[in-house]
This record gives C-alpha cells, structure tokens and sequence, in this order.
C-alpha cells in the first residue's frame, strides 16, 4: 500500500485530522494502519475536507507580489491537511469484507495508506443478486465499480435529485435497465413524454408498456372525478353539487340496471345523464348558489371537449394495465396538473390497497412488487400544496415497505418538494444542485449529507452524484454510468430550428421573385 500522510492532533473513534504533502481528492478513500495490544488495526476512512497550507503565505498578506514571491522560494512547504471520517475496521475474510464500527480513536501519528482497489471492490462490488451496478467510484484512480441495493431502493424508497442538465434522465436510465434485466416491474409518471418511445429491452426485447390513461368514472371516487374536471380542493359548495349529482346518478344506474349497469350505457350517454344529475340541483336543492352550479357545468362540459378522448366507460382499472416484468408509461405530457394528480393518485391508491390485498394473501391486481417513479415530483408532492396524490405518495413513504410497493421522486427542484415526504426518502442520489436553498432543503431531510458534501454538490460535472442511504450504507461519490439506452430529455435544437424557417423563407422569396419576372 502507498503512504500518503499520517494522523495528527486529537483523533476519535469517528474522526480524525491528517497531513500530508502529496495532493489528495476529496471522497477519496484511505486506510488507517496502527497496532495496539498485540492486535493490528486497519480502518477505512474517506476523506472528507481537505485543503493545501503554506506557512509562509499565510492570509494576512495584503500584497499579492509579496504572496508570489515567497511562492518561488516556499512550494516545498507545502502540506495538504484535512479531516478523515472513519467508516469502519476491516474485517477481511478472503471473498467479501466487512466493516465493523470501531469503538476506540487510532494511535495519534498512525499512517494512513491509499485504500488498495481489490479492497474498495470487495466493500462496494457485488454482494448478491438485489445488487445492481450504479456506477464507480470517482475519486480513486483505479477502476471501483459501485453496486446499489434495489432491494433497499423499493423498500426504503429514493430519491433523484438534480438541476437540469446534471444526469436525472440518465440515472433513471440505468436505474430502470437494472430493474428489467431483475425481472422487475416499475410505473412511471412521464410528464413530458420522455420515457414513452424509450428503446428499454430485456434480451433483445422491447420492455416498454405505453399505457393511454382512459379515465372510467365508475372506478373513480366522487372527489378524484371533481378533481379531474377542474372542481379545487377549496371549492366547497362546487364539490358538493358535484358529489351529489354524481352520487345520485350511480343509485339511479344500479338501481335500473344492476350493479353491472356500465354494460347497459355508453361514456356519451352516461356523462349526459351526469350534465341532467347537475342540472336538477336547482330544483331539489334549497338555496341553490346557481354561480356554483353553473361553473360545475360549464367545468364538466370544458372537460368533456378537451379530454372527453380519454374518458370511457367500461375500460378496466389503470391498475390493470400494469404488466410485470415492464416499464409502465403513463404519459401525462398533454394533461394540467389537476387531471395528472387524479389519474396519479387513483394509480397510488390502488396499487397500495392491491398490494395490501397480495400481502394478506387475498386475490390481487398487483401479486408482484412495483416501483412508482415519479418525475417532477414537485408538481404532485409539493411544499405549499395539497393534492390528492401527495396524501397517497406519503402513505405509500410511511407504509410500501411492508407492501412491497417502493418509489422513487425526482425533481430539478427539491425546495420545492414536501419536506416530510423528501425525509422518508431514504436513499438518495444527489447530482449537482447549485442553488443554496435546494442543498439546505435536502440537507435537513437527510442526515447522512454532511456540510462538507454538501459544499461539494455545485462543482459535480454532469453523471456525477453523491450516493447515500441504506442501497449503500456509506455516502459516495460516484460516476454514475452512461445508459447504452439513454431517455433523452427533450432540449429543442433552439438554432437549428431558426436556420431552417430563414433558410424556409429565403426560398420563398427566391420564388415570389421568379414568378414576377415570369408574369412580366
């Protein structure tokens, strides 16, 4: 192994300060060597701060001729000192190694030693069958792959953090390639059609399950049918109007027709006998606010002709259309955010009742544990907003575990995400975030980010992030891989587009000329 410093100062069973005069990176990974009692120790340690020192420049120099000068003369005092985080003691038993929490502080002066790659490769390769290959880590010069936990992932639960242009669409890439090559299932919610015409496969095979979200109001709930045609959580007197009439109109079906009555009536019939259901209010209503009920119609009939493509009686459950095995699209790319939290939510709350109903035992339309991954997860799960599948996302945070129904957020904006819901995130991967707000946000939710990592996150370069929570047990710095099958986001070519209309243009007055002097 390669000397690189040794401790000095105070050290502690979790911390220690060093020295040393060849130039270290931050995250790097180092081994602690000393031997006490007869008993050889070996920690492992990353690097956690670090910065370069010269005695004889020292930041009382007012002069920056006279900082240069003493440079000339001075650069073999140079020493890089910093702070080391003890992770653990190793415990090397051939094939794997562990890490055991030590309980007493290194012997002041204790070497410290590059941590040897063959050592790095056992701790953070491979383990099992629920390990997936993420990316290496980034500051070692040898090549360490890094293997995550899926396991750990649809059980604890993620989230992907970014600005935009920093990896997002490129981590979920090869996150969803290691789920299909598992055999495992994942539902999206696309907001701009990324993920759609994806070319995801699994031995050749396209994986990639398009879902076209009908909307059957008989599988709806009163309050998520209002919330689709646009009636706010805040509007009272309009969601009564609305709850009654739709509630009146289903005793009436079942009552000439059955409980099977979606056999009997067709989606134009149906949300006219709805319009009618509305409309008698007026008179079986006392003191009707007729501005309300006339906005509940006027919101139904807007709905119908905008988005009455998707509203169809007698189509199955969502639930329904998810496929094991596939990566499941529904595409909210043409919808506002009402009608995307409805079609959401409903999704959230059957797959956790369906997987409550596998647990226990009972007949399923879920018997396979799922992944929801949601992008732009500040437009469902925000701060300052309440929505229907901000409920449902937080219940499925507190109690998917137990179910087997994990997710996964990511957003370019996590100040704006629900604090709660971002703290029950147990892993995270952190790629560039530039603004001190957003570090701060996800700082307070998560425990493992220290303030010198942290301090670190506006320097990542694109792919890279900071790896933390239970899918790794230590936080990492990583290179995340490049996906062979990229979901590309969708940047529009902003020049080439405006060469085009000129050069469109330019063509069409060559001709407008042409034809004059042939007219002349």
């Amino acid at each position: 192994m390669k000397k690189i410093g040794v401790c000095v100062g105070q050290t502690k069973p979790n911390k220690v300060n060093f020295v040393s005069n060849i130039p270290l990176k931050l995250g790097q990974f180092v081994i602690l060597e000393y031997e006490e009692n007869s008993q050889k120790h070996n920690l492992l340690g990353m690097i956690q701060s670090i910065y370069r020192e010269n005695p004889y420049i020292a930041e009382n120099i007012k002069n920056p001729q006279q900082a240069e000068d003493f440079r000339k003369f001075s650069s073999s005092q140079d020493t890089i000192k910093g702070e080391i985080n003890i992770i653990g003691k190793i415990i090397d038993i051939g094939n794997e190694v562990f890490l055991e929490i030590p309980k007493t502080p290194p012997l002041p002066a204790s070497p410290i030693y590059e941590a040897p790659a063959s050592v790095l490769r056992k701790i953070f390769g491979e383990k099992s069958k629920n390990f997936v290959k993420i990316g290496k880590l980034l500051s070692e010069e040898e090549e360490v792959p890094v293997y995550i936990d899926i396991n750990q992932i649809v059980l604890r639960h993620l989230a992907i953090l970014a600005i935009t242009g920093a990896g997002k669409s490129n981590t979920v890439s090869v996150l969803l390639k290691n789920i299909v090559n598992l055999g495992g299932t994942a539902v999206v919610f696309d907001f701009h059609g990324e993920y759609a015409e994806a070319k995801l496969t699994r031995n050749g095979k396209n994986v990639v399950n398009k879902i076209t979200p009908f909307i059957n109001p008989a599988y709806l709930k009163a309050k998520e049918f209002a919330s689709f045609i646009g009636i706010k959580q805040n509007a009272h007197i309009q969601y009564r109007y609305f709850r009654k009439a739709f509630e009146n109109l289903i005793q009436n079906l079942e009552a000439e027709k059955g409980k099977n009555w979606q056999a009997y009536i067709d989606t134009e019939n149906f949300l006219n006998r709805l319009k009618e259901e509305i409309e008698k209010l007026q008179e079986t209503e006392d003191r009707v606010n007729k501005d309300s009920l006339f906005e509940v119609l006027n919101k139904l009939e807007d709905t119908i002709l905008e988005l009455g493509h998707i509203i169809k009686l007698g189509a199955p459950p969502l639930i329904e259309k998810i496929k094991s095995g596939y990566i499941n699209v529904f595409d909210f790319s043409e919808f506002d955010e009402e009608v995307a939290d409805t079609i959401a939510s409903n999704l959230l709350r059957w797959g956790l009742e369906e997987r409550k109903k596998a647990v226990r035992g009972r007949e399923t339309k879920l018997p396979f544990p799922v992944l929801f991954i949601i992008e732009e997860a500040h437009i469902l799960a925000g701060e300052r907003i309440n929505t229907d599948s901000k409920y449902w996302i937080s219940r499925i945070a507190r109690e998917g575990r137990k179910f087997g129904i994990g997710l996964t957020i990511v957003t370019q904006r996590p100040k704006g995400l629900d604090k709660e819901i971002l703290s029950q995130m147990n892993n995270m991967i952190i790629l560039k975030l530039v603004e001190p707000d957003d570090q701060r946000h996800v700082q307070k939710a998560s425990e493992a980010l220290s303030s010198e990592l942290m301090e670190y996150l506006p320097s990542l370069n694109p792919g890279e992030a900071i790896i933390i929570g239970n899918m790794t047990k230590i936080p990492l710095l990583v290179k995340i891989d490049k996906a062979e099958e990229k979901i590309e986001g969708h940047d529009i070519e902003v020049v080439n587009l405006w060469e085009e209309i000129l050069e469109k243009e330019s063509k069409e007055q060559l001709n407008d000329i042409e034809e004059i002097i042939d007219n002349i």
